[in-house]
Formats: structure tokens, C-alpha cells, sequence
């Protein structure tokens, strides 16, 4: 599933080329995947792009907006139409977006911007590269559980953004397994994985997202990111860890498969 490096890479780039652009028609293949009339923003124009969590909000001159979830295998590509094309946008350059998705599980819905507030929508939680991520914030959202720190970093209700694959790399640059209860964590190792969590969205954004060799994750343009090359643990279950050569162990965390390293992590 793309994850907030992912997102906020597919927004920076549809931004750069999506602003302008006058929408002329919206070609669905599956109405699930898009509920509302298309009629309600044909002839608009695209004013915006952001993103919040992974959540991908294309902002128009209307009274409408549009919000997009990827889910597992959601893609907003220019490359053309392919097998798992689900939305097409045609624009009046004559350009195109394609919405592809395998699974199926991605949205795009139309809201009123009145309705729509880019805070608070849908009730997440704090972002992660945002000021509000703070030492006391994660202090509190830790002690109040005793659930898998894991499984808390991964809950968008409490931190936004925080997918599988970061959630694994913070915790091993933090040096805390993946199992400890959150309420177990001391204040210096919450210090610890705060900076670890803010390197690896920023690490993950550089390196323009994660791409596993199932392509789920691709660029606009239809290539792949390049942070699957500088992972440390993720997906690493049998290889020696980076730091004590010992070897990296797989579990299953909260349904997610959770890779550590027992000896550096505890």
C-alpha cells in the first residue's frame, strides 16, 4: 500500500503538471471506485494538489474537490491505459489521467468543499512531518495503550501516514522491537523513535517512494521510485542486520508481516 512517502511523491508531481488543466470529460470502468455524478465537476479547472495521510486531494475552481485513496494497488499514472484501468480524466490539452488498480480497493469521490476540511477530514491523526508531531503528542498516544508499538504506529487515528514498511524501518532505527507494548516505552527511546519516524518519511520522500517488485507503487510517469534500495530491515527476514550481523527475523504483527532484528531491537 502506498504509504505517506508514496502519496506525497504522486501529489508533488500531479501538482507540477495537473494545475491548469481544464477536466472535459471522466471515463468510469468501475462506478464502486467512483460514486458520485462526473457531471458535477466537467469544465472545472485543477487549482491544486495536496495530500494528507494518504490521502490525495486534487482541489478544483468549483464547489467540488476531489479526494483519492490508493489503498493496496492504486496508481495516478500518465503512462496510458493498461489492464487494471478503472478512471480515466481527460483534459482539454488533450492530456489524460489514468487510475489504475489491481485490486480494486482505491477511490475517488467528489466532496463539496464545504464539507471538506483538510485537518480534521475523516478524523486521522496527527501528521508525522507536521509540527504538532511532538515529543509530548507521542508521550500521550503512547501511554495510553498497551497494544504493540507496531500496530499504534501503523493506526491512522492516532498518527497519519505511518504504513508497514516505515513503521518497520523506525522501529529498527530506534532500536525498540516491534512487540513492546507502547505504554513499556521510555521517554528517551520515544525521543529516539521520533527522529527515527521523521528520517524515514524524509528518507522515503528523496528517494521518491517505495517500490517492491510487484510494481503496486509507481510514479505519474510510470517508473519506479528508489527507497526499496536503501532499506534496512523491511523485507529482509534471513539477511544479516546492517548493524550487528546477526540475522534479521520475520514475525507477524497486528495481521502485517514485521521484520527486526532481536539482537539490536528490544
Amino acid at each position: 500500500m502506498p504509504e505517506l512517502p508514496e502519496v506525497e511523491t504522486t501529489a508533488r508531481i500531479l501538482k507540477t503538471v495537473l494545475v491548469g488543466k481544464t477536466i472535459t470529460s471522466i471515463e468510469i470502468f468501475s462506478k464502486k471506485q467512483f460514486p458520485n455524478d462526473p457531471k458535477l465537476i466537467i469544465g472545472s479547472k485543477i487549482t491544486d494538489v495536496d495530500r494528507r495521510a494518504k490521502i490525495l486531494v486534487i482541489y478544483l475552481d468549483n464547489n467540488y474537490l476531489l479526494i483519492t485513496h490508493l489503498k493496496l494497488t492504486g496508481q495516478l499514472v500518465f503512462a496510458g491505459p493498461g489492464r487494471s484501468t478503472r478512471i480515466v480524466f481527460r483534459f482539454a490539452d488533450r492530456s489524460a489521467l489514468f487510475f489504475n488498480d489491481l485490486r480494486k480497493f482505491g477511490w475517488i469521490k467528489i466532496l463539496k468543499k464545504s464539507q471538506f476540511n483538510i485537518d480534521t477530514f475523516d478524523n486521522l491523526g496527527i501528521e508525522p512531518l507536521s509540527n504538532k508531531f511532538t515529543q509530548n503528542a507521542l508521550i500521550n498516544i503512547f501511554g495510553k495503550t498497551r497494544r504493540a508499538v507496531k500496530v499504534v504506529l501503523m493506526d491512522q487515528k492516532l498518527i497519519a501516514g505511518i504504513g508497514n514498511i516505515y513503521a518497520n524501518e523506525a522501529l529498527f532505527l530506534a532500536k525498540i522491537n516491534p512487540q513492546r507494548p507502547a505504554n513499556s516505552l521510555l521517554e528517551k527511546e520515544i525521543i529516539a523513535l521520533k527522529k527515527a519516524i521523521i528520517k524515514v518519511l524524509k528518507d522515503g520522500i528523496k528517494y521518491q517512494g517505495t517500490s517492491a517488485d510487484d510494481d503496486a507503487y509507481i510514479k505519474p510517469d510510470g517508473s519506479k521510485g528508489s527507497n526499496q534500495n536503501y532499506l534496512l530491515v523491511y523485507q529482509k527476514a534471513g539477511q544479516k542486520c546492517p548493524n550487528c550481523q546477526k540475522i534479521i527475523k520475520r514475525t507477524t504483527i497486528g495481521g502485517r508481516g514485521t521484520f527486526f532484528c532481536p539482537s539490536c531491537q528490544k
